[in-house]
């Protein structure tokens, strides 16, 4: 059968768990399944379709990231148009005064810069957010309209972890990885490396 809407992945869902008394459940299995979608021991899911770009203005060294930030691996910032470094919180090299930012790091929900900057730039974010969740009122998204697969073998593992059903949580647990694994894959183009990077015009600071 098709799975194009929330309704219809919501009969798959039962059809292929054969647990019709599990109907009132199906909403939270697909809660728990778009959650496992980015947070998992395995394999996050990140594709070109979640890929959001918000502009601001520096307002500080340190600035809040948006809301729906999601994966600070694959962001991408633009300041004025140069390139600025990414480094991890513990390298970062704070210096003071104020001057063009080098390079920044994200820590919780801000990005900090390695020096105040001495005037108000134009920073374009680039970054990954989590789709929009499903629901009867929001009934698809581009994950499920393009894999739709890995919704339903996430819920269906979902289903196995409540029912104690050992067995066929390892059978959903690799369909589902193997699908998220393979929806990455073939999303590859367009990637942007393991880490972040900025960019700004000038140099590199002696």
């Amino acid at each position: 059968m098709a799975i194009t809407n929330y309704d219809e992945l919501s009969k798959a869902i039962v059809k292929w768990s054969h647990r019709e008394d599990l109907l009132t459940l199906i909403p939270d299995f697909i809660m728990l399944a778009e959650d496992a979608m980015y947070d998992n021991e395995v394999e996050s899911l990140r594709l070109r379709s979640m890929e959001f770009t918000s502009t601001t203005a520096t307002t500080g060294r340190v600035i809040a990231l948006p809301d729906d930030f999601e994966y600070s691996r694959s962001t991408r910032l633009t300041v004025n148009g140069g390139e600025v470094k990414y480094v991890t919180p513990e390298g970062l090299n704070s210096v003071t005064g104020t001057g063009k930012p080098i390079f920044f790091t994200i820590v919780g929900n801000t990005i900090e810069f390695d020096i105040t900057p001495d005037m108000e730039y134009t920073l374009q974010l680039q970054y990954f957010r989590k789709a929009p969740k499903l629901t009867q009122a929001n009934p698809t998204n581009d994950i499920l309209t393009n894999h739709p697969g890995i919704y339903l073998n996430g819920a269906l593992l979902e289903v196995a972890i409540y029912t104690l059903d050992f067995d066929q949580q390892q059978v959903f647990k690799q369909r589902f990885m193997n699908g998220i694994k393979g929806a990455n894959k073939a999303d590859k183009k367009g990637r942007y490396g393991n880490s972040p990077t900025i960019k700004i015009d000038g140099g590199m600071r002696p």
